[in-house]
């Protein structure tokens, strides 16, 4: 800690105080501070041994005030400066948020003149290499018992992407504050001060890291078909040495613990040396994984026996537990994952997030060009009729004249701006662009090299649309079902018969991806494959849970407009999702309807065999119903200039029809009434 001001002098301690004191400081550095996932793992107090001598600690601690008095003036200022590091340091990998959840520093100060104040003052958090400041301007409080604390709540946090803090990194809090008058100030200690980081993952990587040690020049002697545990600190390299018996088919199962995707490690084909020193070739390999582990089986056959050396190996910057074991077999008594189990198909499971009632459902259709002809025909022979010399201004001004604007507002002006509306804008996409721009999005930031927070950002990006995008659909819809709070849920037909395996392999294809020498896909394209299958199977859950409409549809073609602001992510913290949602859904419905629409779990499985095969599952949430979805969605239903157009142009068919009939009749009587006048010679005839 440094002050440019001393602090004052006191008088000098007893002996038994200061043995107390020494005892003390020799406990503080026992209570573990470190920041991690527990329940009370990121709270950390401000404590002092004394004023010269300050921590970070995970119970509340040490002096209950440091003070000082200070005769500072504006022309000549005081800076103070407080650090508090954590004790004892960090031990454990952390996973930092990207939010402060809150701080509170109880500062005081009073001046001989001025009274009670808040000084001027500069709050940095050091995590790692990164600093996020904060600044409080100065403020005169009214009366002494007024609340002298500075307080932060749900700040971000500047990690510039660094979100992992590994162990003996620097945790720090400097205060700097500036006097210009003279006065004490006074710091609140003891749980008065604090702060609290909410880590939401954390490991203790020494004690997780129980291969060790082994290498590819000292394999650990093991018994292949025991279990192993261990992880990938970094780029290490695991291997163990083991005897192979006779067998058909040689079965590796090996599953990583979920790990956020920042330390991820890359899960490559691992190396399974033989006898003869040469290295065997690429197995087949069927992975799976849910959110608790990804468990990949590679399988071989017909081996040679002998004494074999299994290596994985890591990446830098990288840590992820694992559990391996092995499994000799004999053809017909495979293992419990095969390519067997894949029926090659993997549809989305449509009308997972559908609550609406089926039996009242009601089907819609585009607006077409029948009523439209119809009436303009009906108009044109109308105005022809209305140009012969009428028998009758009253029928002519009070029935003929409102009947044209009735046909012309409902069966003319209407359904030509409906049909205008129906057409897609320029900016707007379908679904099938949005499927595709989401795997396109996907696959760029598959690629090695991709900074992980970029990964994590997109990724967790609902649809695919991050902060200050616009999402603007055209929707055609079949049919729509009513919700018991009066409002209609949409069935997007696109998404009844979706193939996913189709739509992500398509990608692959397209990305021009080249395969190893033994036919193998590359390691990037398994990790395209696994990640696109859980983001697009959200994202459509997602979308069809926020197919809702207040109004009873008119037309099957619906606009979609959604600015999309962050919000707090759901699921796990390796594969995070919805962490973006349109800014007419307000945050606490959104975290109401990620909670409840989240599945129980999922299941991401690829065999990368002799034909590529993926399969994705999940069990749906029992909790989501029309409570949970939010009230204000804007989605629009295309439509004209009035409601209720058709029987307005009805009415008006009606009263030309009539009008013209009425004039039809009238012409018709006076020209018998004229023949029988002039007679049969006479020109009326």
């Amino acid at each position: 800690m440094g002050r440019e001001q001393g602090v004052e002098q006191r008088p000098i301690l007893p002996l038994s105080l200061l043995i107390c004191l020494l005892l003390f400081s020799f406990l503080i550095p026992s209570v573990q501070a470190n920041l991690n996932q527990s329940v009370d793992g990121g709270e950390l107090f401000l404590s002092c041994i004394q004023d010269d001598e300050c921590y970070l600690t995970s119970v509340a601690s040490g002096e209950e005030i440091i003070s000082d008095t200070v005769f500072a003036s504006p022309a000549q200022t005081d800076t103070i400066s407080l650090e508090f590091e954590m004790n004892p340091e960090q031990i454990e990998l952390a996973l930092l948020p990207s939010i402060l959840s809150s701080m509170i520093i109880d500062l005081r100060f009073t001046g001989e003149f001025s009274g009670v104040n808040k000084p001027e003052l500069e709050v940095s958090l050091i995590l790692a290499s990164t600093v996020t400041t904060w600044n409080f301007d100065a403020e005169n409080l009214p009366t002494a018992s007024a609340s002298n604390s500075y307080t932060l709540e749900d700040e971000e946090l500047n990690l510039n992407g660094e979100r992992l803090l590994w162990p003996e990194q620097t945790v720090r809090l400097r205060l700097t504050f500036v006097l210009d008058r003279p006065g004490t100030w006074e710091l609140h200690l003891r749980g008065a001060s604090s702060m609290v980081i909410d880590i939401p993952w954390s490991e203790d990587v020494v004690s997780r890291n129980t291969d060790e040690p082994s290498s590819d020049l000292e394999p650990r002697s093991s018994e292949f078909e025991t279990v192993h545990y261990g992880a990938l600190l970094e780029n290490d390299r695991d291997c163990w040495t083991f005897t192979i018996d006779q067998h058909e088919i040689l079965n590796i199962y090996l599953e990583w613990e979920i790990v956020p995707l920042e330390i991820q490690q890359s899960h490559g084909l691992p190396d399974l040396i033989q006898p003869s020193g040469r290295l065997s070739s690429a197995p087949e390999v069927v992975i799976k994984e849910n959110d608790d582990s990804t468990r990949i089986t590679y399988r071989w056959r017909a081996l040679p026996i002998g004494e074999y050396i299994f290596c994985i190996g890591g990446t830098a910057g990288k840590f992820q537990p694992y559990i391996w074991t092995g499994q000799l077999a004999f053809e017909g008594t495979g293992g419990p994952i095969s390519p067997n189990d894949f029926d090659g198909k993997a549809f989305y499971p449509a009308g997972a997030a559908l609550i609406g009632d089926e039996d009242k459902a009601v089907t819609l259709s585009q607006s077409g060009f029948g009523i439209l002809f119809v009436c303009f025909l009906a108009l044109i022979g109308f105005i022809i009729d209305s140009l012969r010399n009428s028998t009758s201004n009253i029928i002519r001004l009070f029935v003929f004249t409102p009947g044209i604007i009735f046909l012309l507002v409902g069966g003319i002006f209407h359904p030509m701006w409906v049909l205008a509306d129906e057409v897609q804008k320029d900016t707007e996409i379908q679904i099938d662009d949005l499927i595709d721009m989401r795997l396109q999005q996907l696959w760029d930031i598959s690629y090695p090299g991709v900074p992980e927070q970029v990964l994590v950002t997109h990724t967790g990006a609902t649809w695919g649309m991050l902060d200050g995008d616009r999402l603007q659909l055209r929707l055609v819809v079949e049919e729509a079902r009513p919700l018991p709070d009066g409002r209609w849920q949409l069935i997007v037909p696109e998404l009844q018969d979706l193939r996913m395996d189709q739509a992500i392999f398509s990608q692959v294809a397209r990305g021009g991806v080249q395969t190893t020498d033994e036919g193998m896909l590359e390691q990037q394209m398994v990790r395209f494959i696994l990640l696109a299958g859980r983001s697009l199977l959200l994202d459509l859950l997602m979308l069809e849970a926020m197919m809702v409409v207040d109004e009873p549809p008119q037309s099957s073609v619906f606009h979609v407009d959604f600015e999309m602001v962050n919000a707090p992510a759901t699921g796990s913290v390796s594969v995070p999702a919805w962490a973006t949602r349109p800014n007419t859904v307000s945050a606490n419905d959104w975290v109401l309807l990620q909670s409840s629409l989240f599945p129980k779990q999922i299941s991401v499985s690829l065999c990368d065999c002799d034909l590529d095969l993926l399969d994705v599952r999940f069990v749906t949430s029992t909790g989501f119903d029309v409570a949970d979805v939010p009230q204000f969605i804007d989605i629009e239903n295309a439509s004209g200039l009035i409601g209720y157009a058709t029987p307005v142009a009805v009415m008006g068919l009606f009263l030309c029809t009539f009008a013209s009939r009425t004039e039809y009749q009238r012409r018709k009587k006076a020209k018998e009434l004229a023949s029988a006048f002039f007679g049969s010679d006479s020109k009326w005839n």
